[in-house]
């Protein structure tokens, strides 16, 4: 049989048989494994496990066989916790793969990959449930505006992020953020994201004025520790950066123009917060309470990135519970 297309199989009891009878006739394991089909590895494996010292008998074998899988605990993918941590992490705008990912984290022996998670939400939509109503993404519209244009000539003495220092690209350290505005249509949101942790700080404002925007962003800086730099993009709302770098002792750089992926963290810190506050969406109503609301949902989101854990629990080093 060709080592290649051999596929594991359990030993029955009379391969067992054939084992104990070349075993007798002083056979090599080789010999043995290639006169019965199986390989060398699983041979071995069988010896190892089945031998007493009396040496190998078939049908003792066979035996502690059964044995072993009758007592084995094994994991079930159906498990009564699974449905209701999957709602909690649903009402807490949590996608699939953010579930099975702090599933990982805090109830690793019941954990399901975002693949089985959605096709729980799939069986329940099937018995006429609605948790697929709770999925971050259900019925998002897609965007069909075009780029605006870089504000690069509105920034006075802007420094390029190719000046920025390279340990910030390797986000081996707390207090590198990224900065951008999410646009309503009466207010806008400053947004700021730590590179290493994904901790968000978010401000709102009723103008995307310089000064104002400058203003929010000192604000929410000195509520952190750390600031050793910070990446914006070319918007004309941050003209004002070198107030920002004077009151926070910090250095600011710029992405390029439409070089988004150079402020990737935050573009997808701004997608998390659009699930709940879509483009075109007023946002004047918006209360401190509701701001504060959502950073703790962003902060407490656990990411693939960080192995399951949440920004929090990454910025400030410490455990908390969230679905256990």
């Amino acid at each position: 049989m060709n080592a290649q297309t051999r596929q594991y199989k359990q030993l029955t009891q009379g391969k067992r048989y054939q084992i104990e009878a070349l075993l007798g006739k002083d056979h090599m394991q080789k010999e043995i494994a290639e006169a019965i089909g199986i390989s060398e590895s699983a041979l071995s494996r069988e010896l190892r496990r089945n031998t007493s010292d009396g040496g190998y008998c078939a049908e003792t074998a066979h035996a502690l066989a059964v044995r072993r899988r009758v007592s084995a605990s094994k994991f079930s993918k159906s498990d009564e916790r699974h449905m209701p941590v999957i709602r909690k992490g649903l009402l807490l705008g949590w996608s699939p793969e953010n579930i099975s990912q702090r599933m990982k984290v805090e109830v690793p022996d019941i954990a399901l990959s975002h693949t089985t998670v959605y096709n729980r939400i799939a069986d329940e939509k099937a018995r006429g449930g609605s948790l697929y109503k709770d999925l971050p993404r259900f019925g998002k519209g897609r965007c069909k505006g075009g780029k605006r244009k870089a504000g690069r000539s509105l920034i006075p003495n802007r420094t390029d992020i190719t000046e920025r220092p390279e340990v910030v690209d390797l986000r081996s350290r707390l207090g590198d953020w990224e900065g951008d505005t999410v646009y309503g249509q009466d207010a806008y949101l400053v947004t700021l994201v730590d590179r290493k942790s994904r901790f968000t700080l978010i401000g709102k404002v009723d103008t995307k004025q310089a000064e104002t925007v400058s203003a929010c962003m000192i604000n929410l800086l000195k509520r952190v520790p750390l600031v050793h730099t910070i990446t914006l993009d070319n918007g004309g709302e941050f003209a004002a950066h070198e107030k920002v770098a004077k009151e926070v002792n910090t250095d600011i750089y710029f992405a390029k123009p439409y070089a988004s992926y150079q402020r990737g963290t935050n573009e997808n810190t701004n997608g998390l917060i659009r699930r709940t506050w879509p483009k075109k969406m007023s946002l004047g109503h918006l209360k401190e309470d509701d701001i504060r609301t959502m950073e703790v949902l962003i902060n407490t989101m656990p990411r693939k990135v960080l192995d399951g854990r949440t920004p929090l629990e990454a910025y400030t080093g410490q455990s908390i519970a969230l679905i256990a």
